[in-house]
């Protein structure tokens, strides 16, 4: 028996033994590769949550100005009371916003952490591995064993795949210490991400905090609001009747516009009929006589008879539901549609046919689509009033001043049609109401979000 085979068989042994263990390791997937996913998930969701906040923010800049304004001629008024409780909601809104964002960096640290350990852990088993690698290659890896295991080759074909064999096993070792230098990178890097991830949350719990304390602030300022309203209950009482008064004035007028609109279209569309009916002896044999087709349209009084550019205004009109655009370029719902709570006067209920929205003094209003001006009027309480007609819609817009349109005039979507009023208190707000016929809409399910 050769005495050098069982040297050369145990350095084949080895050899393949490494193989086995590089290859192995060529397969590890790092921990860092198989969060990226959740990270880029993680980060999409960030940014829309910075996005949000950037909104919000500017909301209440909005607000802050509105605020100041209101305060300028009057401590406490409904006006800064509104602007007031809706600053508290979007201060309360950045602090959920900043909640959020703080959960989603307790979750990335923790993640982060974990990869840390597990890259960690795998540079010292890669370690070891290499050093026993090493280890081997010293005792069996010198020029002479190496030329001993390729001669003893039976044949061509063993010393070519001997050959391969000693190839690739070099080739694992530098890829082994490739390996080694990229967890040991991948590592430093996590380490890093955690320090500043650590530096993140440091930053948002101050800003948690700061925004918190200006949220007790407002609610405090709201307080001494409510509280000196509630001692000019007279004065509040006495504003209230001569709103519902206007409101009560406003809505019959708006209602004579509609029936007004209405008995047109009808009378209208009885002519043309009248015409068709002469013109036609196919209407003429069925023996409908001029009266009858007047009698049957006089029947029809709740809704407005359109004709075919009327009808189509009208069904893109009912489009618009859910993503109209607002009369005023910012502000907020000070007062909501419908019937709700007075916010200072306790047991007393309040009516609004459509919402106020709270805006900047001089605020341009714009019409919300095209359509035609049905009147221009002013009611005392209210002030200047505009009624657009759209098919069988109309919108309304009131607390109005400097009005830039008549009566008749047709108008485009977006249009100037005057500006926002501001009244003795500092307060700037306009009254905007839709209506289906004679039917009122509550406008906030027609606008679009803000």
């Amino acid at each position: 028996m050769n005495p050098t085979i069982p040297h050369i068989t145990n350095f084949n042994f080895q050899i393949r033994c490494c193989l086995i263990l590089i290859l192995t390791v060529l397969l590890f997937v790092s921990p860092e590769e198989g969060f990226s996913q959740k990270r880029r998930k993680k980060s999409a969701k960030r940014a829309r949550l910075e996005a949000q906040k950037r909104e919000n923010l500017q909301k209440i800049k909005e607000l802050n100005q509105i605020l100041d304004k209101t305060a300028e001629k009057k401590d406490a008024s409904l006006g800064r009371l509104n602007a007031l409780s809706e600053r508290i909601n979007k201060q309360g809104r950045q602090i959920d916003l900043i909640t959020e964002n703080q959960q989603l960096l307790d979750n990335e640290v923790q993640e982060l952490s974990k990869v840390t350990g597990e890259l960690s852990g795998n540079l010292e088993k890669l370690k070891a591995e290499y050093g026993k690698m090493l280890f081997e290659s010293s005792k069996s890896g010198n020029k002479l064993n190496q030329l001993s295991f390729l001669f003893s080759a039976s044949s061509f074909n063993q010393l070519a795949r001997r050959y391969q064999y000693l190839q690739q096993y070099s080739d694992a070792r530098k890829k082994q210490a490739q390996l080694i230098e990229k967890v040991r990178s991948e590592l430093l890097e996590e380490q890093v991400r955690v320090l500043e991830k650590k530096k993140e949350q440091a930053q948002v719990l101050t800003e948690k905090i700061s925004e918190t304390q200006n949220l007790e602030g407002l609610k405090s300022k709201q307080g001494e609001v409510v509280s000196k309203l509630s001692q000019q209950e007279k004065e509040l009482k006495n504003q209230l009747e001569e709103n519902k008064n206007a409101v009560s004035r406003l809505e019959n007028m708006i209602a004579s516009i509609v029936e007004r609109e209405i008995r047109r279209s009808q009378e209208r569309e009885r002519v043309a009929r009248a015409a068709r009916l002469k013109a036609s002896p196919r209407e003429r044999e069925s023996g409908k006589t001029e009266r009858e087709i007047t009698t049957r349209e006089e029947t029809v009084t709740e809704s407005i008879a359109m004709n075919a550019e009327e009808s189509k205004l009208a069904t893109s009109f009912g489009a618009l539901r859910g993503r109209m655009p607002w009369p005023v370029g910012s502000g907020f719902i000070s007062d909501r549609f419908g019937v709700h709570q007075h916010p200072v006067l306790k047991g007393i209920n309040v009516l609004n046919n459509g919402v106020d929205i709270q805006t900047n003094a001089g605020n341009d209003v714009k019409v919300v689509y095209d359509g035609v001006v049905q009147s221009v009027m002013s009611v005392p309480g209210i002030g200047m009033i505009i009624a657009i007609q759209h098919g069988d819609y109309f919108t309304i817009y009131s607390k109005l001043s400097n009005v830039t349109v008549s009566s008749g005039q047709k108008i485009k979507s977006g249009q100037r049609i005057g500006v926002v009023a501001t009244d003795n208190d500092g307060t700037s707000e306009i009254n905007f109401q839709v209506w289906k016929n004679a039917t009122k809409q509550n406008p906030e399910i027609w606008l679009r979000g803000k």
